[in-house]
């Protein structure tokens, strides 16, 4: 028998639950894996290409290994009324609580331990939490499939979705650049302690990798293909000419600010602007402003989206460099670094040349001189068309954005489809066995009968 507290049990069903595919046909997707050895018990999940899995010590000394369903196992647990539970195997029933749950039968666990060398590093204190903003950056809809991982290597943790990059500049003492999909259960265990980070290849092209934190282990399976080079994109110190600061507590009613308004437009743009040591955010009729610091030449506003500007705010970002111009912004002041871009065609108040109507009137009363001074003034008329013109480029990006919105439309009818085909084929199944166990039945009155 052995004994386990029923909150620290409980506490990890929600980061072994994300393995679980209740809608799954195989019963290894929908089952946990209870492994007891001498003075631990092991919990695990897996996928397809990946196990997650949960280790605590215990009092108790009894050894078996069994696979029941998952939440057959969960309610056992959250319905017991100690602050223990008890696990046992009995008979080829796993015994949990006071309650007996059946075993999944003829149902063969994948093995994810290493066949070949193992190569490792160290992961630094709170990994898990930087995983978890990295993967904030990170559109699990992107077209290219390895854009949807964050990837590991020597210079760091790193997450994009091409706009916008989270970068954890976190000397790693690995040889090879590896992109894992996103540690969804690892995420949800929330855990804050150092961790190991281990991998080794499963084939010509394809490695395998565990990362260990704590009491918990996640195995999978990299993503194929080759990371962007994301090094590129990060600015230049000698091209950031100019910089906002503010102190941590403006940063958060800043934030607190931006949650409450509404998206507006296409871009959902907010407008950033120096006002007499301040920094003044506006959207549309709403607006705020908190004390900062500024560097350089802030004569014209910038704009970002406000979806990436709150995103910079809540991972603890208190400053922002960039360049002149339309230049690659990049934050700092929280963990690690945040590099985006603002808007390029965003509004900007600057179109108070109005002022063709009074050279209009010289030009009637010198006729042939005016002529001359007219000239000029027609060559500025130009440089003001392309900054006012559309951008083919955001016209372009704004058409894959709603070809991407068409697509997961699609997909989800598909997906709904398949499950309505699903509950077909389930309520088909179960008309069988109805007719079966009926026609049984009648088969047994006519026995008995006579007949």
């Amino acid at each position: 028998m052995i004994e386990v507290n029923k909150n620290t049990l409980a506490g990890a069903f929600g980061a072994l639950g994300k393995l679980i595919c209740r809608t799954s046909p195989l019963a290894l997707c929908k089952s946990i894996k209870v492994d007891a050895t001498e003075g631990k018990l092991r919990l695990s999940t897996c996928g397809l290409n990946e196990e997650v899995s949960f280790e605590l010590e215990t009092s108790g000394e009894e050894v078996f290994c069994c696979l029941v369903g998952f939440d057959e196992f969960r309610d056992a647990v959250k319905s017991g009324r100690n602050k223990t539970v008890e696990v046992a195997f009995e008979a080829g029933l796993l015994l949990v609580g006071d309650r007996y749950l059946m075993t999944v039968k003829d149902v063969e666990w994948p093995d994810f331990t290493p066949k070949t060398e193992v190569k490792s590093c160290e992961l630094p204190e709170g990994v898990v939490g930087m995983f978890a903003r990295a993967a904030q950056a990170v559109d699990r809809n992107e077209v290219r499939a390895i854009l949807r991982g964050i990837n590991l290597c020597s210079g760091g943790i790193t997450g994009t979705n091409g706009r916008e990059l989270v970068n954890y500049d976190i000397p790693l003492d690995l040889g090879d650049s590896l992109t894992i999909p996103l540690p969804l259960a690892l995420i949800q265990s929330k855990a804050s302690v150092p961790g190991t980070f281990s991998y080794w290849p499963c084939s010509d092209t394809d490695f395998r990798f565990r990362i260990q934190v704590g009491p918990w282990c996640w195995t999978g399976k990299a993503l194929q293909g080759i990371y962007p080079n994301w090094k590129q994109v990060i600015p230049e110190s000698n091209a950031l000419t100019r910089s906002i600061a503010f102190q941590p507590e403006c940063g958060q009613a800043l934030a607190a600010f931006l949650k409450n308004i509404p998206n507006n437009e296409q871009n959902n743009a907010v407008e950033l602007a120096a006002v007499n040591n301040t920094l003044e955010v506006r959207s549309k009729d709403q607006g705020t402003s908190i004390a900062a610091e500024f560097t350089g030449d802030w004569n014209n506003s910038i704009f970002m989206n406000k979806a990436i500007l709150l995103r910079m705010l809540l991972a603890g970002h208190t400053r922002i460099e960039l360049g002149d111009g339309f230049s690659t912004l990049i934050a700092t002041g929280g963990t690690g670094r945040y590099i985006a871009m603002p808007l390029r065609n965003a509004p900007i108040k600057t179109q108070p040349q109005i002022q063709p109507q009074p050279i209009k009137e010289e030009s009637k009363m010198e006729n042939t001189e005016t002529k001359v001074v007219s000239a000029p003034m027609q060559m500025v008329a130009p440089k003001q068309e392309p900054e006012t013109a559309p951008n083919p480029l955001d016209d372009l990006g704004v058409a894959i954005e709603t070809f991407k919105a068409k697509m997961k439309a699609s997909f989800d009818e598909v997906a709904a489809l398949a499950r309505k085909v699903k509950e077909v084929q389930i309520a088909q199944k179960q008309k069988e066995r109805d007719f079966i166990q009926a026609r049984r039945a009648i088969e047994r009155i006519r026995i008995a009968s006579g007949f």
